[in-house]
């Protein structure tokens, strides 16, 4: 799952085989965000709170490069996250989430299976100086949670459980009688 932190209304859903490169995975963006092929960019792969631990740069005389590591090599689990750094400068990124892992099913070339919404433009054009945090905001992370428990076959109008939640309890209907209670 790709969405953006600054284009709220974009997601794209990308299929890729672990055998593919992230020099293909960024050709993909590149191309589905209408982006100059040429920009220099970064993948960090990230935590379950978006701090970035690994990291996969285009170009690098002490790395391994986007063009020698297989997606597999790094992303093994569902729920793994990845920020794209498209525009250093600015400080713009997008932010990925792996949806879902699956076998049998074969890819021969790196695609976009859905997209919603326009992707941000590459180039910020204002008068001020302002960088775009690469945070999830609110409405992005609401929007990534959604299409994972669609794609996972959850249904959101059910109520979870919250065992933090009591504002259904009425202690003028509890029966102590039905508890036992030992002492330690």
């Amino acid at each position: 799952m790709i969405a953006s932190p600054e284009a709220e209304d974009f997601v794209a859903e990308a299929l890729l085989e672990s055998h593919h490169t992230f020099a293909d995975l960024s050709r993909l963006i590149q191309e589905t965000c209408k982006w100059q092929p040429d920009q220099p960019s970064t993948f960090y792969v990230c935590d379950h709170r978006w701090h970035p631990e690994h990291i996969v740069p285009e170009v690098s005389s002490e790395r391994e490069t986007m063009s020698e590591v297989e997606l597999g090599d790094l992303l093994e689990d569902e729920g793994q996250r990845l920020q794209y750094v498209f525009n250093h400068t600015e400080r713009r990124a997008l932010l990925l989430e792996v949806v879902e892992t699956s076998f049998g099913k074969h890819v021969n070339t790196p695609q976009i299976r859905r997209q919603h919404g326009t992707p941000p433009p590459y180039y910020i054009i204002s008068s001020t100086e302002e960088t775009v945090d690469t945070e999830p905001s609110a409405s992005n992370v609401d929007l990534l949670s959604r299409l994972n428990a669609e794609a996972m076959g959850i249904n959101e109008d059910e109520e979870e459980f919250d065992p933090e939640d009591t504002s259904d309890f009425d202690p003028e209907e509890f029966d102590p009688e039905g508890y036992e209670v030992s002492e330690f």
